[in-house]
């Protein structure tokens, strides 16, 4: 599994995926994304360990895990790795 981020003009876009598809590469797109319940999570830090963005870390002052949305992937890593499940995937 690889997660990427593509922009660009729609026909460029459109013809990037075309030609993934020809290389027989599967394409799905992420129409989700990945959000933590706060009241759930007991901050610890199963996730940060598996994220490949760095979206989840511990902040080493209040030893709490913090989650930057902007730079959560969708990977879903955190999903399968957090004991409580305080991460849960939202379509």
């Amino acid at each position: 599994m690889m997660v990427l981020e593509l922009t660009g003009p729609k026909e460029e876009f459109d013809k990037g995926i075309k030609y993934l598809n020809e290389c027989g590469v599967k394409v799905e797109p992420i129409a989700r994304s990945v959000r933590r319940i706060e009241e759930i999570c007991i901050h610890c830090g199963a996730c940060t360990a598996v994220c490949p963005t760095g979206a989840l870390y511990i902040d080493r002052k209040t030893m709490e895990v913090i989650f930057d949305t902007e730079k959560c992937g969708g990977c879903e890593l955190c999903v399968k790795a957090c004991p409580p499940r305080a991460m849960e995937v939202s379509f």
